[in-house]
């Protein structure tokens, strides 16, 4: 199930497509989901947890309101084996939340972009697969990115 994309960016802003407008970010959810929450262990996810949360974004569903998904990276993140189990657990989390209409998209942890650039678009683009519509968000002024939304 692919979603309409409802949002997209304009030099680091983000626009709501259907009026052309720019919106504000504080008027966003911000959901922050701990790593160690949604992987119980190597490559075993928490549905209970990722249930609720889908439950949670209904509710936002059916007010009309936006969320922005905040990975927390609370484990080790510094080989690439570890990144990609990052990357696949908040796949895993976008799956499981694909049919809510209120993520507007996700944070970029600063601990991912350090890794550096190629596992930046490594995440951007395995999440894109099922869920293009998401925008990417970062409060890295550093990060030199027009098609992500600096907050």
């Amino acid at each position: 199930m692919k979603l309409d994309q409802i949002f997209t960016v304009n030099q680091n802003k983000l626009i709501k497509i259907e009026n052309n407008s720019e919106v504000d970010i504080s008027t966003l959810e911000k959901i922050e989901i701990k790593w160690s929450t949604v992987e119980l262990a190597e490559e075993s996810y928490n549905e209970e947890y990722l249930a609720a949360l889908r439950d949670n974004l209904k509710t936002l569903d059916d007010g009309g309101k936006f969320a922005i998904l905040i990975p927390v990276v609370d484990k080790a993140m510094e080989t690439p084996e570890q990144i990609e189990l990052f990357i696949n657990a908040f796949n895993h989390t976008a799956r499981r939340v694909k049919d809510c209409i209120s993520v507007a998209g996700m944070e970029l942890p600063e601990q991912l972009i350090k890794t550096g650039t190629e596992n930046i678009q490594l995440f951007i683009e395995t999440l894109a697969k099922k869920h293009a519509q998401y925008v990417y968000f970062t409060k890295d002024e550093n990060l030199n990115d027009n098609s992500i939304v600096k907050y």
